[in-house]
């Protein structure tokens, strides 16, 4: 799914679908939405859907969230039925991207699902950088974050996604809530899902905006401010930062990217009244 901003052009791009408990995607915070968790209304699995963006232009070649990558994820594949091989780096070559063109990879979080394709395994069976001339853009505290998940077993955190990129020095770390990474693309953090989650927010007031939500509203099923995933850590945390950024997303007319959308993965937020939002797709 191609689209032009400005002088930009955004390639959402499919890496595959996998499949989850329709009780684990779909979480409540509020009492008022508990018909979410009416299993009658469910299959035993739901599938979903897994989506990357690539941004060319302005003499950048930039992915956000490369997905899962190439390197081994038996266990995953059996737990989640999850296709395989995943579909974003061939993809990139039928786009005419070649790995050595990536200027950055913006990382919303480092969940494997999200940045298993940073690292890859290179010639002589070590794993290095995917893309080797790529910075890597991370907040500060979600590296520290998924180390100390690490350090509980918390299995949706892969340490070779990542560190490799630490120890080839290819992380640049974010501090800051809001940050500037090029003046048309910023990252905001937002925590809730993840310690470091983060939304990608792409354009000017000039081209208008593009906005990259990841986990902090992965489907239209989430829309609900009180709704959320069971991997969420910080509800609370999640709900504000969804008020905060659903309502700039509405009132600016950004186009919004969900991440683990299988269908209407773009679209516009439109606010019916506060805390209350339907998803136009196109």
């Amino acid at each position: 799914m191609r689209f032009d901003l400005g002088p930009l052009r955004l390639d959402v791009i499919d890496d595959g679908l996998f499949e989850l408990r329709p009780e684990t995607f779909v979480k409540v915070n509020q009492g008022r939405h508990a018909s979410l968790l009416d299993k009658t209304r469910f299959r035993p699995r739901i599938k979903v859907g897994f989506n990357s963006l690539l941004i060319r232009g302005e003499g950048k070649t930039i992915l956000i969230d490369p997905g899962t990558g190439d390197k081994e994820r038996t266990a995953q594949v059996r737990e989640y039925k999850m296709e395989w091989p995943r579909k974003v780096l061939p993809a990139l070559r039928e786009l005419g991207v070649q790995r050595e063109q990536v200027d950055l990879v913006i990382l919303t979080h480092l969940h494997w699902d999200h940045c298993g394709a940073c690292t890859t395994i290179g010639a002589g069976g070590q794993i290095e950088p995917t893309f080797p001339r790529a910075r890597y853009i991370v907040q500060k505290r979600e590296l520290d974050g998924a180390r100390r998940a690490i350090q509980t077993d918390d299995d949706g955190y892969l340490s070779d996604d990542y560190e490799p990129l630490f120890d080839a020095r290819k992380i640049d770390l974010i501090e800051a809530d809001d940050a500037h990474v090029l003046p048309w693309l910023s990252v905001h953090w937002t925590g809730g899902h993840s310690a470091g989650h983060q939304v990608v927010r792409i354009g000017t007031g000039a081209t208008g905006h593009v906005m990259y939500f990841s986990d902090l509203i992965p489907t239209t099923a989430q829309l609900q401010v009180g709704s959320g995933m069971s991997y969420d850590e910080t509800p609370n945390e999640l709900s504000e930062s969804k008020r905060k950024f659903m309502r700039l997303c509405a009132r600016e007319g950004d186009l919004a990217v969900l991440v683990h959308a299988p269908r209407n993965r773009l679209g516009h937020l439109i606010e019916m009244a506060p805390d209350d939002y339907r998803f136009k797709a196109i």
